[in-house]
């Protein structure tokens, strides 16, 4: 055998060496686990593990969850909760039917308008008793009243949250120019839009903390123009709540104990929220945590005595008020989307 046989003879070894460990790491490509919850999953193996999504990106808006975690509730109760990321890539309703979720948070209107979809809906809790949507408008840009909607452009999220301000406009048979808006108020602060949707615990304190004085604001909160559809709920399917009622059952119970001691110890709450969001590399400050837990703790304890328990009468208004726009709504009763 000559030299060039040989060279030719290592290269094809070679190229052979390169394909074979190429398929083999191909062939074991798993699911990506976060360290944090491939630890949380070992060390409870023996405890029923339940992955819970929240609708949006770690915040005090999810405080109960993270306190009846940290303080041991949910273990108490036998389970293992892994808390999934959210946000604008992870939608929960979508998770939730293709089963990359078993318990996720959504606001009332959404789920009375999706279950229309696959009638399956549970609400397993009602965290919050009511809405904290606005719309807020500069009156340096000529918003002092709704009728000054008129024509001008507003900023809404392009998730379902946009659900009650289109059904607003509607009412108002206000004509806007529409945009599409993410996660920031950048645009609004810099007049690209007239008028935005907010919630009341978080766009709407930012706005403030940018500088802009709420006497500056024109504001209108839905729970107080008859648009009062309580926001965020605790939501499984019935496939799984069947196979796992005391489990379900016991996850609210949990996260609605978490949000009574969040309630009654903030300062702690806050500083576990900034940990999170830190972990995370979250923008973060203590002051908007702090107002976000304390507006979410008022909308939590509306009905006193009743925290966590779906109104019968709120669950009706989504439903009429999605009828009245000709919106499909879910076809459940309420004994039957709310089995307490």
């Amino acid at each position: 055998m000559n030299n060039r046989q040989i060279i030719y003879l290592l290269i094809a070894l070679m190229i052979a060496i390169f394909f074979f460990t190429s398929c083999k790491q191909e062939t074991n490509v798993q699911p990506e686990i976060p360290e944090a919850e491939a630890a949380n999953t070992a060390q409870n193996s023996s405890l029923f593990t339940i992955r819970y999504r929240p609708v949006w990106t770690a915040q005090a808006e999810f405080a109960g969850v993270y306190m009846a975690q940290k303080k041991g509730f949910y273990q108490n109760k036998g389970l293992n909760v892994i808390i999934q990321p959210g946000g604008i890539k992870y939608p929960p309703y979508e998770n939730l039917q293709l089963g990359h979720s078993d318990i996720v948070q959504m606001s009332l209107i959404t789920a009375v308008k999706r279950d229309a979809e696959n009638g399956n809906l549970i609400n397993l809790a009602q965290i919050t008793q009511r809405t904290s949507l606005m719309l807020v408008g500069k009156k340096s840009r000529g918003i002092n009243s709704i009728p000054d909607f008129e024509g001008k452009r507003i900023g809404l999220w392009k998730t379902d949250d946009r659900l009650l301000s289109l059904i607003f406009l509607q009412q108002n048979k206000l004509n806007m120019d529409i945009v599409d808006l993410d996660i920031t108020i950048n645009l609004f602060l810099k007049d690209g839009i007239d008028v935005m949707n907010v919630m009341r615990y978080n766009e709407y304190h930012q706005i403030i903390q940018a500088g802009i004085d709420p006497e500056d604001l024109f504001s209108v909160a839905f729970a107080d123009i008859g648009l009062n559809v309580a926001d965020n709920g605790l939501y499984t399917t019935r496939e799984f709540y069947t196979k796992h009622p005391k489990q379900c059952r016991d996850f609210a119970s949990a996260t609605i104990q978490g949000w009574f001691y969040a309630l009654n110890n903030q300062e702690e709450t806050v500083s576990t929220v900034l940990e999170i969001m830190h972990q995370y590399y979250l923008p973060a400050n203590r002051p908007h945590q702090k107002w976000m837990l304390n507006e979410i703790c008022q909308d939590f304890t509306v009905h006193k005595n009743q925290e966590g328990i779906l109104q019968e009468s709120d669950f009706n208004k989504a439903k009429k008020m999605l009828n009245d726009q000709d919106i499909p709504a879910t076809q459940q009763t309420y004994e039957s989307f709310f089995p307490r």
